[in-house]
């Protein structure tokens, strides 16, 4: 995990600074009961209106705005900028991770569904680690904080739309959520008028539970306007961290491969 405490680690050391407060959602939850197989008619009937009404993810390019909130062992606010790739064939995205007052790369990630590489750029090491969480360390006190990245790839990506026809998926059609369980946890999809609102992790191996709401305007689901991701301790039911992350001059486009290269 050496690589993921690096990231956030330097993210801390350059850029750390006062912000303004990030939207806190609550966390829904599941509730078992109400679930039925994705084989019922009920949920094909549910699964094929959502599927009539996806978008397609397209490739894209963007810049992106993002503030992390932490609250553990103290209140803290850090601001970034970066820029964001996305190729719709091979399912990668790419991220330059930038400090707002100079614009200097000081952090580049490469993910697919599978895994995620991360290189400063002040070395020539790349880790490379299975698809999940990234972690924060705060150098002054050494604390880590989870990231889950895939709640935050499945929406840039589209990938959801995959994983909710798993013949494994259960369905609570009443409120038109899709409940999936995978080898790191309990994930839940939820939808408004066809289109994914929220997302939501609960992992007891990873000792966390996690919120990824979007925010767009209907004529845009893709790229996104904005996407705020809540951590929360399983063992303390205390937030960790929020994270905002604003997208902007976002552009339809072919992104040749060799972007995704370090």
């Amino acid at each position: 995990m050496k690589g993921n405490t690096i990231l956030l680690s330097v993210l801390f050391l350059i850029i750390s600074c006062q912000s303004a407060e990030v939207e806190d959602p609550n966390f829904i939850g599941r509730d078992k009961e109400k679930y039925i197989s994705a084989k019922d008619g009920e949920s094909k009937t549910l699964l094929k209106e959502i599927l009539e009404k996806q978008t397609e993810f397209q490739s894209f390019k963007s810049e992106f705005s993002m503030q992390i909130q932490t609250f553990v062992p103290k209140k803290d606010n850090v601001s970034l900028d970066g820029k964001l790739y996305f190729s719709k064939d091979s399912k990668q995205i790419k991220i330059q991770l930038m400090d707002s007052f100079f614009g200097m790369v000081f952090t580049e990630l490469i993910a697919d569904p599978n895994q995620i590489q991360i290189k400063p750029t002040s070395t020539k090491e790349i880790q490379t680690l299975p698809m999940g969480d990234i972690l924060i360390q705060d150098p002054n006190t050494g604390k880590k904080f989870a990231i889950p990245f895939p709640v935050i790839y499945e929406y840039l990506t589209g990938a959801y739309i995959g994983e909710i026809q798993s013949p494994k998926a259960k369905f609570n059609t009443n409120e038109t959520r899709i409940a999936l369980s995978k080898a790191d946890g309990e994930y839940e999809y939820f939808f408004k008028a066809g289109k994914l609102d929220r997302l939501e992790l609960a992992s007891a191996k990873r000792g966390l539970k996690a919120i990824a709401l979007v925010k767009t305007k209907p004529e845009q689901i893709h790229p996104p306007k904005e996407i705020i991701t809540k951590v929360i301790s399983l063992d303390t039911e205390k937030e960790n961290v929020l994270i905002q992350i604003k997208l902007k001059k976002s552009q339809i486009t072919e992104v040749p491969p060799n972007v995704f290269r370090f």
